[in-house]
């Protein structure tokens, strides 16, 4: 005999599984230079940190850092983003498929992927933004979902987006990054 009252909550499941997905997309637009000059673009170039949710103060800390991370990397500015990371980052390259592993090689892949990414730019303009960052803490530990949207910039902006998942842990007054795992995939052009 099947119980109808268990039933209600999987009736329930399908409508909350489709707000749930909801709530991760982003619904923003990123208004970037469409100058030839770099600096001038990167300058330019929107930082946001759009609809954060953060379920206790300390959470809005771990979500300050991401906002921190996306505008160090907005300037290229990868010795500053490098302290964002703790020395034992890991993360999975979706390309290569292999694990990274050492603040030194990861930063290092996210430069050289940054890098190609500024190439393949028509203005050589690059702009990140966090979409709907939700930081739950842990004790010493918080995990960050969010998307994460580039777009390379020009007359025909490329826009691309990864839903990720971060893992930092807290270092006396900061948090650093100690695992993400994301997939960028091509969304518009």
């Amino acid at each position: 005999m099947v119980n109808k009252q268990s039933r209600l909550p999987h009736k329930l499941h399908l409508p909350l599984m489709s707000l749930l997905a909801l709530s991760f997309i982003c619904c923003s637009n990123i208004n970037c230079a469409s100058a030839a000059d770099s600096k001038a673009a990167k300058d330019e170039c929107h930082v946001a940190c759009i609809d954060p949710h953060a379920a206790c103060v300390e959470s809005q800390k771990v979500i300050d850092t991401l906002h921190e991370m996306a505008k160090a990397i907005n300037k290229g500015d990868f010795e500053h983003f490098a302290e964002y990371f703790d020395e034992n980052v890991t993360t999975f390259d979706d390309i290569t498929k292999q694990l990274l592993v050492g603040k030194k090689q990861v930063i290092d892949r996210i430069k050289e992927r940054y890098e190609q990414s500024v190439q393949a730019s028509e203005t050589h303009a690059v702009s990140y933004t966090i979409c709907q960052p939700y930081a739950k803490v842990h004790g010493n530990t918080a995990t960050v979902t969010c998307v994460l949207r580039k777009v390379m910039g020009g007359k025909h902006p490329v826009v691309y987006e990864s839903h990720d998942t971060k893992v930092f842990v807290k270092e006396g007054d900061k948090w650093k990054e100690l695992h993400s795992q994301g997939l960028w995939k091509k969304v518009s052009s």
